[in-house]
């Protein structure tokens, strides 16, 4: 503590002799707010998924990845071919699923959806069936439609996190594959936010299949799909065809999703 006080009358009395004006415009502590930037290095190996998950619960941290989409990217190919490529079958693939998707959502706009669809569940808006436009409109944030570009990294995140979800639903199904939960989540988790994510990310990847499966779309890509869909939730001209796409994801849910929300004891309205 003395040295940091000595540090601080240093400053004052340098700048006292430039005057006063720079005195109020220097923050002595400013660096001490940005995190150093994170490498693949601090999550790989033992301990590196705890590392990832402390790291995912701090905004400032949040912040410096989302800066790096190229690191984002290693982190998450790291994540899929040491734990997930395979399948997952216990603990420490199951907490690799979870900070997988956790790290594509905090890192887009991803996470701002949750709420959104959860309360278009409650509300109604996400069951039975329903055009594009009516679903986006009811669960997209403001935030998404600044662009092009963020709107397509927000559903790339989703759809990488859906991918990651499947994985740990198809371990908590286990054999029976009937949509009732016979495996855990690993310790430490937290079922409800488990299942509200995989809810969303479901959603997302039920509206780009659906688009991308459309037979007066076909043929068309899946970037082409995400671009149509950008276009109508931002109400721009986009393709007649998507106006007669209906989609409701929640008449036949897969039963990995199921099994998700049956170990965290919910249910779909």
């Amino acid at each position: 503590m003395s040295r940091v006080k000595a540090i601080a009358l240093a400053a004052v009395v340098v700048l006292a002799f430039g005057g006063c004006a720079p005195l109020f415009e220097f923050n002595l502590f400013g660096g001490l707010d940005n995190p150093p930037i994170p490498t693949l290095a601090d999550y790989s190996g033992e301990g590196g998924l705890d590392a990832l998950g402390e790291d995912l619960n701090s905004p400032a941290t949040v912040e410096a990845l989302a800066a790096y989409p190229a690191l984002v990217a290693e982190i998450e190919n790291y994540l899929w071919t040491t734990y997930l490529g395979d399948g997952v079958s216990g603990d420490e693939d199951g907490q690799a699923a979870i900070l997988y998707a956790d790290l594509a959502l905090k890192t887009s706009e991803g996470e701002e959806l949750v709420n959104n669809v959860v309360e278009a569940l409650l509300d109604g808006s996400l069951t039975g069936s329903s055009d594009i436009a009516t679903l986006l409109a009811s669960i997209i944030p403001p935030e998404a439609l600044v662009d092009a570009a963020t709107f397509a990294a927000m559903v790339g995140a989703l759809l990488d996190a859906n991918d990651a979800y499947e994985q740990l639903g198809l371990w908590v199904d286990g054999a029976t594959s009937d949509g009732v939960a016979e495996n855990p989540l690993p310790p430490g988790s937290l079922p409800g936010d488990v299942a509200q994510k995989a809810i969303v990310a479901y959603t997302m990847a039920a509206l780009v299949e659906a688009v991308v499966t459309d037979p007066d779309m076909a043929p068309i890509l899946e970037a082409d799909a995400i671009t149509q869909l950008f276009l109508v939730a931002s109400g721009q001209p986009h393709d007649t065809d998507m106006d007669d796409i209906t989609v409701d994801p929640y008449t036949s849910p897969d039963n990995w999703l199921m099994a998700l929300l049956d170990v965290a004891g919910v249910a779909l309205p």
